[in-house]
């Protein structure tokens, strides 16, 4: 039986924003294979694919108030941690496949920790951390009792009846009137590209469009491939690889401009040899908030203390170098 947040939500995705939201639906048919193998891989609900309607109706290109970006909105220390490139040229949390990856990660890690579905999609909206105060906080043990208190926000406590609203929608759209046209999947051919081009270049010498490349390869900041890179794949559209390999050496190498301040590297002084090597758990840490702290995956961070409890213990040393 659908409660009334979730009828709430329904509706407003059937009419309020209607053409958004069918636009929505297009764009992620068009990801939808690669999303549904990748969490098939990792041993995740088929239905969490949806999620990424909730989060940017799977927009490569989508940027939040936070500074969150990407179709599955990482923030750029979570990206890092989960092995997302982030820097002035490159920026992976746009990259569909690689990002998707990490979401994957990000997402078993929260069910490991939290042990429902429900909470982890809590998590991933709010951040573990304050998931975790929450349910302290109330003496609660699920997402319904936690949505029934003060403790988290008005945002949070819509983001799990919204993605089932989306889902209902998304698993069945004729039944509410959605007409979705067939969308060709997300497929491509990789070129080894070993200096600095810019896609536009490319494009005049190659007559791939630029829009074309452009779509293909999002995660490139500068419209341009990495300078330094060795191996950069880049991808080009299905049957453009000979053609484009053919020009490569055509294309004039791109000339880099000075990096933005906000990505120039920090001069910072070497670790000393009494760099602390443990960390004492506080009250509210979680597994996944420390692996975040100090660079580690939460995989490692249990490896290296053989620990598989999914709540810390306030005053216990952790190992975390």
């Amino acid at each position: 039986m659908i409660d009334s947040q979730v009828e709430s939500h329904i509706r407003y995705f059937n009419t309020a924003i209607r053409d958004r939201f069918e636009k929505w639906l297009l764009r992620l048919s068009h990801y939808r294979p690669l999303v549904e193998r990748i969490f098939s891989e990792f041993e995740l609900p088929t239905d969490l694919v949806y999620l990424s309607l909730v989060e940017s109706g799977f927009n490569p290109y989508a940027y939040s108030r936070a500074r969150a970006t990407g179709p599955w909105q990482f923030m750029k220390g979570t990206a890092r941690v989960y092995g997302l490139r982030v820097d002035s040229y490159v920026d992976e949390r746009r990259d569909p496949i690689k990002s998707t990856v990490a979401a994957a990660r990000y997402l078993r890690d929260l069910y490991d920790l939290f042990g429902t579905w429900p909470l982890a999609m809590a998590a991933y909206n709010a951040g573990e951390g304050k998931v975790m105060r929450a349910l302290q906080k109330s003496q609660s043990e699920s997402f319904v009792e936690i949505s029934q208190t003060r403790f988290i926000r008005r945002e949070t406590k819509e983001y799990v009846p919204r993605f089932m609203a989306a889902t209902i929608i998304a698993k069945d759209p004729e039944r509410f009137g959605f007409q979705l046209a067939d969308v060709a999947p997300h497929d491509f051919d990789e070129v080894i590209v070993r200096r600095s081009i810019h896609l536009q270049s490319l494009a005049a010498a190659s007559g791939v469009p630029f829009e074309v490349l452009k779509n293909l390869n999002p995660e490139l900041r500068r419209y341009a491939t990495p300078p330094g890179e060795a191996a950069y794949h880049l991808k080009v559209p299905l049957g453009a690889k000979s053609k484009i390999e053919s020009v490569l050496e055509r294309v004039p190498t791109w000339k880099a401009t000075p990096e933005p301040r906000s990505f120039r590297s920090v001069k910072t002084k070497p670790p000393s040899s009494t760099t602390r090597k443990w960390y004492r758990v506080r009250g509210g840490d979680t597994l996944v908030s420390i692996a975040k702290r100090f660079g580690l995956s939460v995989e490692a961070l249990k490896h290296r203390n053989r620990i598989s409890a999914r709540q810390l213990r306030a005053g216990e040393l952790l190992a975390i170098r």
